[in-house]
């Protein structure tokens, strides 16, 4: 069947009288076919949102049923038009379609959108305040649609469409008003002889050669249509007269003067109408002297489809406003632009704010970067400055990272233990000044940025670097630090796995704890390490490996198992609840 037929048929559809929300008369109305199609990849939530923004009041939508029972939007049925799969929505799961680009069909500024379940679309549309029409795919959506709908008070904003036979019994109450589609061209006597039946009547100019044809949809305007149904909302906006443009000049405005809070959430939401022109915009506000004014234009930049120039940040980084520099800097690494070298005159900059961003968008941004332009910053006074320098330096430098990163992350250790040292002795050491809060705050940052530098370099210097932060002992002040390191080495550990089976010895339980969780979450290439350490450990150790190999489910230690269960009998009723475990782990038990 036609698309054109197919929204003929969908659009003769009747409503329920409760839908009085829906069919509003007085106003008219603008419905957008199969979201903001023209604009941007149908049935994705950013299509809808957009949709919305444009001035739809009810949207319609396509409803399909997954392999496992999922309701997702999607047209065809069909992956290989809209996603980057291949195959049918019906025969393919909700994971697997999730991984799938749905954007990218459109057009390179569309990638990385997502097929959306049906939970997703419901919030969305309830949040912009829209109705919605259903075109149900596939049979036997009903119950599944008509409990999503009780679940987010959407029941009596739709109307439905499709293979909707199933939703009677649950909803008598639905399509139950009437509803006429007529051709762009009716005259107003036509129009209002529906109308003089009951009929709400939709002039339709989607799927057909009128599409684009903004005289006539005035003109179905003016003859009195209740409402207009579009694949160009921007297009109907102008139309009904509520022009998108006139929005987007509010928003500007709000944007330009007031309060900060103010000015921002207009900057935020005026960056949701993505495909206008509103770069300019952007750009002027991204030197403005607000600094949140400033990173609100700068992220609307960054996330704009087309994607911003990069030669624009680059133009700010050398602004005299310190906030544009700021902001141009951050907007640079976020984007893992190719712009070290334009970076490099800011780490100059007397701000440390602009330090802030240059160092860390340089942790970010490929180029060459001297080491001798970072080292310096490792002897500065804010311990901030030092984590963000010691990053960028694991990006750029890694074999000078690989011997001073360590040598500072031990210097702010020490640092923190007299921290804690020196609070702990004061006198109401249980109170805590903000300067106190300021001064724990800064170091325990730079320690986090020191160990994310740590995880940048080359696997074996990697390795050799965080194995002593997660497997030492250590006070309080230190305890996250090795935590973190310890997580980093769950997909390293594989390298060296004797180093992690030394420490589950160590007479400090944490560390011991620590090392053992590790094995326990390490590739199994781990596994003949640990079986070729089980006979030789001493006690304690045999039980923490006991106790490895079962969590890792490793069949292939049951022998050696019930053969030290026969020479070590204390270790009976755990190898019994080892071996149990790893036989419930089997795929062949």
């Amino acid at each position: 069947m036609k698309k054109s037929l197919l929204l003929l048929l969908l659009l003769a559809s009747t409503v329920s009288s409760s839908h009085a929300g829906i069919l509003q008369r007085g106003k008219v109305q603008m419905f957008c076919h199969r979201t903001a199609t023209a604009d941007m990849p149908e049935n994705t939530l950013e299509s809808l949102a957009l949709a919305a923004r444009m001035g739809c009041n009810l949207v319609e939508l396509d409803i399909r049923l997954t392999l496992d029972g999922q309701l997702v939007l999607n047209h065809d049925g069909i992956l290989d038009r809209l996603t980057s799969g291949t195959g049918t929505v019906e025969q393919t799961s909700s994971d697997e379609l999730s991984l799938l680009d749905a954007g990218a069909w459109m057009g390179q500024r569309f990638t990385n959108m997502r097929i959306p379940s049906f939970d997703d679309v419901l919030e969305v549309a309830r949040e912009q305040g829209i109705e919605l029409t259903l075109h149900m795919k596939t049979k036997g959506e009903g119950p599944l649609i008509f409990a999503a709908l009780q679940r987010h008070g959407m029941l009596e904003r739709v109307i439905f469409g499709g293979e909707w036979a199933d939703i009677t019994p649950l909803y008598p109450a639905a399509n139950s008003e009437p509803l006429k589609s007529l051709p762009p061209g009716s005259t107003a006597e036509q129009i209002s002889a529906w109308q003089q039946k009951g009929y709400f009547v939709v002039i339709n100019f989607s799927a057909n050669p009128h599409d684009m044809d903004l005289p006539s949809m005035r003109a179905a305007v003016a003859a009195g249509a209740d409402a207009i149904n579009v694949d160009y909302p921007r297009l109907g906006a102008d139309a009904v007269g509520r022009p998108v443009e006139a929005k987007l000049a509010v928003l500007a405005r709000t944007a330009s003067s007031g309060p900060t809070p103010t000015r921002t959430a207009a900057i935020r939401e005026l960056s949701r109408y993505q495909g206008f022109p509103t770069q300019q915009l952007f750009a002027h506000w991204l030197r403005d002297p607000d600094d949140q004014v400033s990173r609100a234009a700068a992220v609307a930049l960054v996330l704009a489809r087309p994607q911003t120039p990069i030669p624009l940040f680059i133009d700010a980084l050398s602004a005299p406003e310190k906030t544009a520099r700021r902001n141009a800097a951050w907007a640079v690494g976020i984007l893992g632009a190719p712009a070290a070298a334009a970076l490099l005159p800011l780490l100059d900059d007397k701000d440390p704010d602009v330090l802030k961003e240059t160092l860390l968008a340089l942790s970010r941004c490929p180029g060459d970067v001297p080491a001798e332009r970072l080292l310096p910053f490792f002897e500065n006074d804010k311990p901030s400055l030092r984590g963000l320098a010691a990053l960028a330096l694991a990006r750029h430098q890694p074999t000078a990272a690989a011997s001073a990163v360590p040598a500072l992350l031990a210097r702010a250790e020490q640092e923190s233990i007299v921290i804690h040292e020196e609070h702990a002795a004061r006198k109401n050491s249980d109170v805590y000044t903000p300067q106190d809060i300021e001064t724990f705050g800064a170091n325990f940052v730079e320690m986090m940025k020191l160990d994310q530098a740590l995880e940048m370099l080359p696997p074996p210097d990697a390795l050799r670097g965080l194995t002593p932060e997660a497997l030492q002992t250590v006070n309080d002040a230190l305890s996250m630090n090795a935590l973190v390191a310890g997580y980093q080495l769950w997909d390293r550990i594989a390298a060296d796995p004797a180093l992690a089976v030394q420490a589950l010895g160590s007479t400090d339980g944490a560390v011991a704890n620590r090392a053992e969780w590790i094995l326990v979450k390490a590739n199994p290439s781990v596994l003949p390490i640990l079986r070729q350490s089980l006979r030789s450990a001493t006690p304690a150790v045999r039980e923490r490996l006991i106790r490895v190999l079962a969590w890792q489910g490793d069949s292939e230690s049951i022998p050696m198992l019930r053969e030290l269960q026969h020479s070590n009998p204390e270790d009976s009723t755990l190898i019994d609840w080892s071996v149990q475990k790893i036989q419930s782990l089997s795929l062949n038990p």
